[in-house]
């Protein structure tokens, strides 16, 4: 018995050896954070991904948690077999794991998940309206490499580089390749009498590497895609989607892009009860009034009301004046919906001044005081300055306005819109702690954009930074959009209920953040960054 006790001993004290001697990698560590934090988000597809780049360190401390969480991740997913898959290499790589138990456990409901809903529980059909006339081609492209990069991430595939077997001196695997646009009998992977955008691949050569596309995963579900191409005149947006639900039966709607088109095929989806989400339109007329039809890219006014609320919640502010240019409609729309919200959340705005043009940006003073309905107690109590910014030359307009603002001697905060972003005078704009709202931002330190820029440079031969600057959002607008449908929406016998879209919490995409938990089918998720010390820094 004693030997038994000191056997055990000595088998603690080995393990907590052999424990510190495998080194800790800061990088793998930080890794491993960014993706337990996504998981715990919600964000399942976005954590595998993490924790597959943690594994994929030399071996370190976060190693074996990271095989643990991934396979977790996967499950959440619906995705039983890539669960089981990730436990049986960690149990068979590293038997000794502390994690053995968790990861058993793990297996064990997969096993279970697998057995009660099989290979595929079903298949959601997704159809993708888009504009194909000359001048969208480039944008239209772009945003449909996104779509396409989404579910193709969703549904388990996988582009990689490989030597060509001429230079590879051993095969260690064998390589399967798969064509991408017919593994799931998507539409796109002919003609068929329709404009196809994507030309099917199977292997790429880059150099002196290929690229192959390989199965990795198996999801709960199958995506597979359908595209209509509408032209010259919004009623043809309506046309594509009858098409689509008529012909394909899809399930939920991506597009088309603009506001007057979204309109018009919001109209068609909504009769026919089927989900559309409206990736750029801004018209509130595209959803107001319908359950079915929803919109990821913040309403004009609602871009002020999301700003309200953030100043009287997270900047704990009770008073805010505005000031914008009368003949600016857009900034106009902004000012009104900060006024509504600030209205239905007891944040006081003493004063709105309308600027008669823009060269009253740089002499506020003097617009003040030709304006008799704003007092000098009003412009005294306001603790900060909204000021929504657009149109053209709206950075010299903002330099003007923090000149003008600054002659007062003011001490008042700024606070402003999108176009406030990435200034050349930071310096400037830190002495005046400028804090804005912004609908689109990426991130590129994260790994999940590292590994976006990687797949749409392995899709498509380029990057997402040789794009235009909007190409460069269309292409993380589409993935975005496209994996927040994937992840909550679930295929089945019936089509989605809107309401799927309204339960979950906010999704933190690539580059936009989508929330429509407030019923009102508009996105009102933003980031908000403000100056400091001649940098930017995001606040929420």
């Amino acid at each position: 018995m004693l030997m038994g006790i000191v056997l055990a001993s000595l088998l603690v004290v080995d393990t907590a050896r052999a424990q510190e001697a495998i080194p800790r990698l800061p990088r793998a560590e930080l890794a491993f954070e960014d993706a337990r934090a996504s998981f715990e988000g919600g964000n399942f597809a976005e954590a595998a991904e993490g924790f597959r780049s943690v594994m994929e360190f030399p071996l370190n401390r976060k190693t074996t948690a990271a095989f643990v969480m991934a396979a977790k991740a996967r499950y959440r997913q619906g995705d039983y077999r890539a669960a089981i898959e990730l436990t049986n290499t960690l149990l068979e790589r590293y038997p000794e794991t502390s994690y053995r138990q968790e990861a058993i456990d793990v297996q064990t409901k997969a096993e279970e998940g697998l057995r009660t809903f099989g290979r595929r529980a079903d298949t959601l059909r997704v159809g993708v309206v888009l504009p194909m006339r000359d001048r969208d081609a480039d944008l239209t492209q772009a945003f449909f490499n996104g779509v396409r990069l989404a579910v193709d991430e969703h549904n388990g595939i996988r582009r990689r580089y490989v030597l060509p077997p001429h230079l590879q001196s051993t095969r260690s695997e064998d390589v399967s390749v798969f064509n991408t646009a017919e593994m799931y009998g998507d539409s796109l992977a002919s003609a068929s009498g329709e404009t196809t955008i994507a030309t099917p691949r199977d292997t790429i050569q880059v150099d002196s590497l290929q690229i192959v596309t390989e199965q990795v995963g198996q999801p709960s579900y199958i995506a597979k895609m359908y595209f209509r191409s509408v032209g010259e005149q919004p009623p043809s947006a309506g046309t594509a989607v009858d098409s689509l639900i008529r012909l394909d039966r899809v399930d939920i709607i991506i597009g088309p892009l603009y506001s007057q088109f979204a309109r018009e095929a919001g109209r068609v989806a909504e009769e026919n009860r089927v989900v559309m989400v409206a990736p750029l339109a801004t018209d509130e007329s595209v959803s107001q009034g319908r359950q079915f039809v929803f919109q990821a890219n913040p309403t004009i006014p609602m871009r002020g009301r999301a700003m309200a609320r953030f100043a009287a919640e997270s900047l704990l502010m009770e008073s805010v004046g505005i000031i914008h240019e009368a003949s600016d409609e857009t900034a106009r729309q902004i000012a009104s919906g900060f006024r509504e919200e600030a209205r239905q959340i007891a944040l006081k705005t003493p004063y709105t001044l309308s600027l008669s043009s823009r060269r009253d940006w740089s002499r506020l003073p003097g617009a003040f005081a030709a304006d008799s309905t704003v007092t000098d107690s009003m412009r005294a109590s306001a603790e900060a300055v909204y000021m929504p910014i657009t149109g053209r030359d709206a950075q010299g307009k903002i330099q003007d306005a923090m000149v003008g603002l600054q002659r007062f001697g003011s001490d008042a905060r700024i606070l402003g819109n999108s176009q406030w972003h990435d200034l050349s005078v930071k310096q400037e704009a830190s002495k005046v702690r400028a804090t804005y709202a912004n609908d689109f931002y990426v991130d590129t330190s994260r790994n999940n954009v590292q590994n976006f820029i990687r797949d749409y440079r392995l899709l498509t031969g380029d990057t997402p930074d040789n794009l235009s600057v909007t190409g460069q959002r269309l292409a993380y607008t589409g993935h975005d959009v496209t994996r927040f449908l994937l992840q909550f929406l679930q295929a089945g016998r019936t089509r989605p209920s809107p309401d799927a879209l309204r339960s979950p919490p906010r999704y933190n995409g690539l580059g936009i953040r989508i929330d429509f938990q407030t019923g009102d089918n508009v996105n009102r998720a933003l980031f908000f960054h403000r100056y400091r010390d001649g940098q930017i820094e995001l606040l929420n």
